[in-house]
């Protein structure tokens, strides 16, 4: 069993990887009107409910267990409760109206505390204009859309439909998940990435 957990957590490592080479690649050429604007600190996008799938799960609750003291595990749990809360009986598009009030879980002093092994949806997001991105956040106007390229969205789809393939192939849980929710469960298990191996739900709670 340890090996197959080392090949889910390789696998998806691996793919995220493969994803910023697909990014960087693109953000390369010399056609691009625009180059992306975002840099460390710069953390607007980080106002959101990030979804991910189970394999991006598994890899951030891993890293959590390796490099998070109990401590602070204990103030994500805090903070996932907290969130929660906010958004609870809400709609999806209500929670996207509110988005202000929704710091990403693992957002510390405008930087990101998984970075290494931040979801796919957290690469792809980006903007060719930092400022238009600080003006929709200031001003609570997220109906406007983020300046940036769609060819980094399907980028974003392509990987998320390849880990629920992954998924669907070894007959395990494939739901997309609220980062916040994953996380709860992933420690709420006693030994989750096995489980999920062997075809059991793990993650309760699953987005539609």
């Amino acid at each position: 069993m340890k090996h197959i957990k080392d090949n889910v957590l390789k696998r998806t490592l691996s793919e995220l990887r493969r994803m910023d080479a697909a990014i960087q690649k693109f953000l390369s050429l010399e056609t691009l009107p625009e180059p992306i604007a975002c840099k460390p600190g710069c953390h607007y996008c980080c106002f959101n409910l990030p979804m991910v799938t189970p394999p991006e799960a598994m890899l951030i609750g891993h890293y959590l267990d390796r490099a998070f003291t109990r401590r602070q595990k204990q103030t994500l749990h805090q903070r996932s409760r907290e969130i929660n809360e906010k958004i609870a009986d809400k709609q999806a598009d209500e929670i996207f109206m509110m988005r202000h009030e929704l710091p990403c879980l693992f957002l510390k002093e405008s930087m990101c505390l998984i970075y290494t092994v931040r979801p796919a949806v957290c690469r792809a997001c980006s903007s060719t204009r930092a400022a238009h991105c600080q003006l929709i956040f200031e001003t609570k106007n997220h109906r406007a859309r983020l300046p940036s390229y769609f060819q980094l969205r399907e980028i974003l789809e392509t990987v998320h439909q390849r880990f629920i393939e992954f998924c669907r192939e070894t007959g395990c849980q494939s739901d997309i998940l609220k980062l916040t929710d994953a996380v709860e469960d992933y420690f709420r298990h006693p030994n989750p990435i096995s489980a999920w191996c062997h075809g059991e739900i793990v993650f309760r709670f699953s987005y539609h």
